[in-house]
């Protein structure tokens, strides 16, 4: 699936406003590592909905976004 396409732009977007509330910044959408910031982002998040939005865009994206996703829940679990 083509990460950027409308519906994960929308998300990204969503992600982006609840990041710069939390932290007063986001990545921005030229930004090369823009999904490695969010998975950065997800992990540093006290927020449960942002990481759950972070979650639910790398289960959109897919490969190879959700298996690094699953592996930092993993790293972060124990």
């Amino acid at each position: 699936m083509d990460i950027f396409n409308k519906s994960n732009i929308d998300k990204i977007n969503l992600i982006r406003k609840r990041l710069r509330t939390e932290f007063g910044e986001a990545p921005s959408l030229n930004d090369p590592a823009l999904m490695d910031s969010m998975l950065n982002y997800w992990v540093n998040s006290r927020d449960a909905i942002t990481k759950s939005q972070i979650r639910q865009l790398m289960e959109q994206v897919g490969e190879p976004w959700q298996s690094r996703h699953a592996k930092l829940i993993e790293t972060h679990s124990l």
